[in-house]
């Protein structure tokens, strides 16, 4: 049994050498990731035979050995969710290879190596010994690399690798307990390996289950450099109880004794350390300020900050929502003591629309006025930094002429929010809290954020004044249709009042005068219905209708209303169609209104009309004798709303009776005969 067990650990330590052949880190990964879930069933067997068995020498090596493998494989582990976490980080070129030779050397170590004075203790820098320092040096890298790899992870994300993160940390802590009390007491205590197979039993299934439940052998992870930033603090207090454990062990190693007293209260500092890390905000961003300041060569990851403002401005549909989101972004990644924004354009000048912490007195007093000089200095430069040395005299002479002002805001820097040559805005930030001094990083993320917002404010105000003419051309056009129901009932009293001082006496005049003023009034009565043609809220009162005597009549009708016009109609004697006789009377009524005011001295309207048997529609060609339609208003322009070519006309006519004619289920549309005349063909079901 023991050469078997020999016999699997060589096996995990050989397989390390499969990683050389791999070129992925994700494939690496999955390597170590099996190793894992093969190695600790393996190693927790045997402490399982450790703790039935007792302490034999040749179980006490093979059960070091053991570990030493299980080292080995849980320190590739740590090193590839580092490399996998942290983006550019790669693992080094030969590290399978140095795997397999570390494994053989502790092979080689526990088969041949000097065995300890008795089977369950060891003496200090010895074999057992610096297996214990081993084991505990690789947990504990495992468990800052398990770290780095948790913080990586995208919240949305987390629920997929919580088992495998918790169970892996479970096998780090149970072995660093292990390792840590047999660099303690230096020695192996039987009745603890029952434990710790059922930790590392415990710590294998989650595992297990993670990889098996959401498939993590194949998953890529990318990550910003924020991770640092949420690594430093426990990484320090990690630090902090380990070196309190160090000197504890050479206290102990050399004989000093460490009162109670003195060691709480070492370990309530700590504890206070860390509540106050926790639930001070001021000292997390002077700690992420000095690590920004002193780790990296640029002070801010420009792609993440421009990616948050660009979240927040979403669905920004005011400019105080824009200039908000702004503040937000400048509050999280800047340490200015002061934020004031201004807003507005070169004509009615700027005011001031947040301010944090916000300022005395009423906005009014520190309005810029369009000629102020900061606003002409920050329309031609890119910022105005006031502690800045510089030989630029419009610097200099900004700079003295308000400095009362920047005294009494409290602000040593002013950037433009300015979007090509238009000035929307600007910006100023008062000292940092950090006691730093502002430099080009920091002129960087602010045009950056300035250039992102002025486009957002641009935005947001063409869509207000986008909106503004839309309410006023709806009103225009509303005012429209209503002038022109007035301007046809106009028209046809202007007519009668025309052909009166003639056949004032003439009794069929008499009846279509007074027929005349009915319609008028009527339509008058009726604006209101009529305006439903604008909200295309029109409702056909259907009926058969024999098209012949109906063309006639309105024919005759509009005749005498239209003094001067020859109306020609053919129309077979027997076709009907259904439709809606109002509706059609209206649009026969603009279509020959519009030839009318076409035809000139003598205008002559035809109607054809001709049955279509295919498509089962009446067709009605009305040709007038006028000019023709310009072939820019053809096919469909011509239809549009509130467009005319007639110096008096309104637009809306033969918009309406387009509209009537989809009403009816039929269609309109226009052309120019051959002889260059205008031609509407009006189709309509039968």
């Amino acid at each position: 049994m023991i050469v078997i067990l020999y016999a699997l650990n060589l096996l995990l330590v050989g397989s390390c050498a499969i990683a050389l052949g791999i070129k992925t880190r994700e494939r690496r990964l999955t390597l170590s990731l099996l190793q894992a879930l093969a190695g600790l069933p393996l190693l927790a067997v045997l402490c399982l035979f450790f703790s039935h068995f007792g302490a034999p020498e040749d179980l006490v090596q093979l059960l070091l050995f053991s570990e030493g493998v299980f080292a080995v494989l849980w320190i590739g582990l740590g090193l590839r969710l580092g490399c996998l976490s942290t983006g550019p980080e790669r693992e080094p070129r030969l590290f399978g290879l140095t795997q397999v030779v570390f494994g053989l050397g502790l092979a080689a170590v526990a088969v041949f190596g000097p065995a300890a004075d008795t089977p369950l203790a060891f003496t200090p820098w010895k074999q057992g010994y610096v297996y214990a320092l081993f084991l505990l040096a690789a947990v504990l890298f495992t468990a800052w690399r398990l770290e780095v790899f948790w913080r990586a992870l995208e919240p949305a994300r987390r629920w997929e690798y919580k088992f495998l993160v918790v169970g892996a940390f479970s096998v780090c802590a149970a072995q660093a307990w292990a390792a840590s009390y047999r660099l303690t007491y230096r020695q192996l205590v039987a009745d603890h390996f029952l434990l710790l197979a059922g930790l590392l039993l415990i710590g294998w299934a989650m595992m297990a289950y993670a990889v098996l439940r959401h498939k993590l052998l194949n998953r890529k992870i990318f990550v910003s450099r924020k991770i640092v930033y949420t690594f430093v603090a426990p990484t320090v207090f990690a630090v902090y109880f380990c070196t309190l454990g160090a000197v504890g062990l050479l206290m102990q190693r050399f004989g000093l004794a460490l009162p109670f007293v003195l060691n709480g209260l070492a370990v309530g500092f700590g504890l206070i350390a860390l509540g106050l890390f926790t639930c001070s905000p001021t000292l997390r961003r002077r700690m992420k300020f000095f690590i920004s300041t002193h780790f990296y060569v640029n002070k801010y990851e420009y792609r993440d900050e421009w990616l948050a403002l660009s979240a927040r401005l979403q669905g920004a549909a005011s400019e105080s929502a824009v200039v908000d989101a702004l503040q937000q972004v400048m509050a999280a990644s800047l340490y200015a003591r002061r934020q004031v924004i201004w807003t507005g354009d070169g004509e009615r000048g700027y005011a001031p629309l947040a301010t944090q912490p916000p300022l005395e007195g009423s906005a009014h007093e520190w309005r810029l006025a369009p000629e102020d000089p900061l606003v002409a200095f920050l329309a031609a430069h890119p910022y105005l930094h006031l502690l800045e040395t510089t030989a630029d005299p419009a610097h200099r002479a900004v700079a003295e002429r308000q400095a009362d002002f920047f005294a009494a805001l409290d602000i040593v820097l002013a950037v433009p929010l300015k979007i090509g040559d238009r000035l929307v805005g600007l910006v100023g930030l008062g000292p940092e809290f950090t006691g730093g001094h502002y430099g080009r990083d920091d002129f960087d993320l602010l045009t950056a954020l300035a250039t992102q917002t002025a486009a957002a404010l641009l935005a947001v105000r063409m869509a207000e004044k986008l909106a503004h003419a839309r309410e006023r051309q709806a009103w225009e056009r509303l005012s429209a249709f209503v002038l022109h129901d007035i301007k046809n009932a106009a028209a046809m009293l202007a007519l009668v009042r025309q052909n009166a001082p003639a056949h004032l006496h003439d009794p069929e005049f008499q009846q279509d005068m007074l027929a005349a003023m009915d319609d008028a009034l009527a339509r008058m009565g009726k604006v209101q219905q009529r305006l439903d043609l604008l909200k295309a809220e029109i409702t056909p009162a259907w009926t058969d209708l024999p098209l012949n005597p109906f063309l006639e009549e309105r024919c005759r009708e509009l005749g005498r209303k239209l003094p001067g016009m020859e109306i020609e109609l053919d129309c077979p004697p027997d076709l009907h169609i259904t439709t809606d006789p109002t509706l059609l009377a209206r649009i026969l009524e603009n279509l020959l209104l519009n030839a009318f005011e076409a035809g000139g001295d003598s205008p002559t309207v035809t109607i054809a009309v001709a049955p279509d048997p295919a498509a089962r529609q009446a067709v009605l060609h009305v040709t007038d004798n006028g000019p023709g339609i310009a072939p820019d208003l053809l096919p469909d322009a011509l239809f549009e709303p509130l467009k005319t070519t007639k110096p008096h006309g309104s637009g809306i006519g033969l918009w309406q009776a387009r509209q009537l004619a989809q009403s009816l289920n039929g269609s309109l549309r226009a052309e120019n005969a051959p002889d260059g005349a205008a031609a509407f063909l009006l189709r309509l079901p039968c």
